[in-house]
């Protein structure tokens, strides 16, 4: 379980600004380095600093030993909003530790920032990234070749904003595991889950789709033993959620059983979705002024892949009823801006992109990647994108995840030198 809570908080989204307000330009911070520190170094790197940066955030650039000559900019995923803001030696940002030093290994120079602050920090991701054009230019003497963005999970979504608003100050990006689909797409998913989950087992959580009790922010291993005995005591209810289209649980497939259903992936995907509602919630609801970010008012809930083939007439039935019972939220059309431009993509790339993503991913679901690619086909830009799908479960881990995302930035350079995009 600890390994899980490690990797949920590597995954990231942008902070986001008032509902009314119109998008701040982005521009490399002008701030001077003069708070920055070295730091001890092992490993392929020559030297680092790390500094303070406002408002509020942290940042840390590393210079390997064989500098090629380009940067990496590394944006992270979402973190509880509860937790500290804290750079990543030492905490729950480890899994990107290693990636870091394969990156360094491999010539690269790598510069990151924490976000001001934690939770669904979109507008405030893609600015601290892109003010460390700056504090780079200033530590290295001049501007790099060549500057990649590396992103995971949330932080795909500011990724995204960079590339397609500044797309002559990135030569490439990779998208790990991201929300590449849109802010909106990723909140209605767990939005979906949460309302259905409270159809299907009323009274087991606190609060509901888009209020939370003040102050409450349950450990991943307390909403597990409220849900899993519920359950274990009606399983027909997950089998319905996770067969419902508007609600792609992932599971891997064989891994879905009657008997011992506590014991499955499915199970694992159901307490993710809902324990980040629960501690992500409040956070959401404030930045869009207490106002609805969740909408299901006309959605019409549909049978999708039934995760128990054989139970595909009661699923049906199932689903049909959750349509009549289900409680129902209105989202006002100020708080749907507001997520929208923070950020749904438009599509329209100009500089080299390959998204990795697992097919079966508990937290930002595969779909994102087909909604993506009709976005980009219906830009006209689908010589830009690569698609590469990993056949494992999890969100941004394990070793094949791991080695899928090392090998396709290796792609992703030598498809920015030569222009040729590389095979799937």
């Amino acid at each position: 379980m600890r390994a899980l809570l490690t990797t949920l908080a590597a995954c990231s989204l942008l902070t986001v600004a008032a509902c009314g307000d119109a998008p701040t330009p982005l521009a490399p911070s002008a701030e001077p380095l003069a708070r920055k520190t070295a730091v001890d170094v092992t490993g392929p790197w020559a030297r680092a600093v790390e500094g303070r940066t406002g408002p509020g955030s942290l940042y840390a650039i590393y210079v390997p030993q064989n500098w090629n000559g380009d940067v990496v900019y590394f944006m992270h995923g979402i973190l509880p909003p509860q937790a500290p803001v804290v750079l990543p030696e030492g905490n729950l940002w480890d899994s990107f530790v290693v990636v870091r030093d394969q990156l360094g290994a491999l010539g690269f120079a790598v510069a990151y920032s924490t976000y001001s602050e934690n939770g669904l920090a979109l507008k405030d991701a893609a600015q601290r990234t892109h003010q460390l054009r700056g504090l780079v230019a200033s530590e290295l003497k001049g501007q790099p070749q060549r500057s990649f963005i590396v992103a995971l999970s949330l932080g795909a979504a500011p990724a995204l904003q960079l590339i397609e608003q500044f797309p002559k100050q990135y030569d490439g990006a990779l998208l790990a595991c991201g929300m590449v689909g849109g802010t909106p797409m990723e909140l209605q998913f767990v939005g979906n889950v949460r309302a259905l989950f409270d159809y299907y087992y009323p009274g087991v959580l606190p609060g509901d789709a888009i209020n939370v009790p003040d102050g409450y922010a349950p450990s991943l291993q307390q909403v597990a033993a409220m849900v899993q005995p519920a359950i274990m005591a009606n399983p027909l209810g997950l089998f319905a959620i996770a067969s419902t289209a508007q609600t792609p649980l992932a599971y891997v497939p064989g891994n879905v059983t009657v008997a011992g259903v506590s014991q499955s992936t499915l199970v694992q995907s159901l307490i993710v979705a809902l324990w980040y509602q629960l501690i992500g919630t409040p956070d959401l609801v404030e930045r869009t002024h207490g106002h609805s970010p969740f909408d299901n008012s006309t959605t019409t809930y549909t049978l999708g892949t039934p995760v128990v083939p054989a139970l595909a007439p009661v699923l049906n039935a199932a689903i049909a009823g959750s349509n009549a019972g289900v409680t129902r939220y209105s989202s006002p059309p100020d708080a749907q801006n507001f997520l929208a431009r923070y950020y749904v993509p438009t599509g329209d790339l100009e500089i080299p992109v390959i998204t990795v993503h697992n097919l079966w991913d508990y937290l930002v679901p595969y779909a994102h990647e087909p909604a993506f690619r009709q976005i980009v086909q219906s830009a006209g830009a689908s010589d830009m994108l690569l698609q590469r799908a990993v056949p494992d479960y999890g969100h941004c881990s394990n070793a094949a995840f791991q080695t899928a995302v090392v090998q396709s930035f290796r792609d992703l350079v030598m498809w920015a030198s030569t222009g040729e995009k590389p095979a799937s």
